[in-house]
C-alpha cells in the first residue's frame, strides 16, 4: 500500500530587484525567506561590483555565482566537520552498546 504524498500548494511569484534588473520568480517559500534570498543576492552582487570595476554585468553575475558557492561549499564542510565528529561518536558508542547486548546471556 503506497502513502499519499501531502499535495503540494502551487509557488507564489514574486517581483524581485538585483543589480537594478526585476525578477519574477516563483517558490514555495515565504514571503521573508525570498526577500532573504533577495538581500544576500543584491549585496554580493553590489560587493563583487565594487572590487572589479568596469565588467560587464554576466561577469559580475558569474563572479557573485561563484562567490556564492563557495560559501556554501565552505558551509557544507564546516557542517560535516563538526558534525562528522559527533555522528562518528554516536555510531562507535551505539556499535559497542550493540556488542555487549549481544554477549550478555540472555
Amino acid at each position: 500500500m503506497q502513502m499519499e504524498r501531502p499535495a503540494r500548494s502551487e509557488p507564489n511569484r514574486y517581483d524581485i530587484a538585483i543589480a537594478g534588473k526585476k525578477f519574477t520568480i516563483a517558490s514555495r517559500h515565504g514571503e521573508a525567506h525570498i526577500r532573504e534570498v533577495e538581500k544576500l543576492l543584491a549585496s554580493t552582487y553590489e560587493e563583487v561590483a565594487g572590487h572589479v570595476q568596469g565588467q560587464p554585468a554576466l561577469h559580475l553575475a558569474l563572479l557573485t555565482a561563484l562567490n556564492l558557492a563557495d560559501e556554501l561549499v565552505n558551509s557544507r564542510q564546516a557542517l560535516r566537520e563538526q558534525y562528522g565528529e559527533r555522528i562518528e561518536g554516536i555510531l562507535i558508542r551505539l556499535s559497542s552498546a550493540l556488542d555487549s547486548a549481544a554477549s550478555a546471556p540472555v
